[in-house]
């Protein structure tokens, strides 16, 4: 893929995620938020000096990203104290129609599980999309590599995820060809059973 560029993410590209976003999680609960959140939630993602943000952009076009955080421990909360003011401003007019969206938001903040011990001590992969009308070029796969390798580069030895682990086979699929494996299977607010995958850099 000689026209695809791999690179660091920048606020000039938050528009580009936040569409990427939408159309790649559409019946996702941080999509049912609107779009002003993700803007917010994706700036405060990569203004965090925690944070590993790569795009892979065809002819200056972005085709897919992949974020995530060099320590998943209190990252999110962090991210809300220190953008306090930008996140109320979003949330408040979801808090107007439903509120039972911002109890499941802060609920969870941290997808741990309250029965396996985690102390949150290791890096996770937050996010990764990629345009339908680009998938299956490899994008995705490359994505991972050049994110992995900045974080390996910033002295990480390994790296979690969370996902669905019911319905979604292609995605478990995709991240176990990817040299990831189950850690433990929890369950978040409201009924929501999930995967804490983890890969060993």
């Amino acid at each position: 893929f000689e026209l695809m560029e791999y690179m660091k993410l920048s606020m000039e590209d938050i528009k580009d995620i936040v569409d990427i976003h939408k159309i790649s999680f559409k019946n996702f609960f941080l999509s049912s938020l609107g779009t002003h959140f993700l803007k917010v939630y994706y700036k405060a993602v990569l203004k965090s000096q925690l944070s590993v943000c790569i795009g892979g952009k065809e002819n200056g076009i972005l085709k897919g990203f992949c974020v995530g955080t060099t320590l998943a421990r209190g990252f999110h909360k962090g991210l809300l104290k220190d953008n306090f003011v930008s996140f109320l401003w979003s949330l408040g007019y979801v808090c107007m129609v439903r509120p039972n969206s911002i109890i499941r938001l802060f609920r969870n903040l941290e997808k741990r599980s309250s029965i396996v011990p985690d102390d949150g001590n290791y890096a996770e992969l937050l996010s990764i999309a990629v345009l339908p009308n680009a998938s299956n070029k490899g994008i995705g796969h490359s994505l991972l590599r050049v994110f992995e390798k900045e974080m390996k580069a910033m002295g990480v030895s390994k790296v979690v995820l969370t996902t669905d682990s019911t319905s979604n086979d292609n995605v478990i699929n995709f991240y176990q060809k990817n040299g990831f494996e189950v850690l433990y299977k929890f369950v978040t607010y409201p009924n929501r059973e999930m995967y804490k995958l983890i890969k060993e850099l």
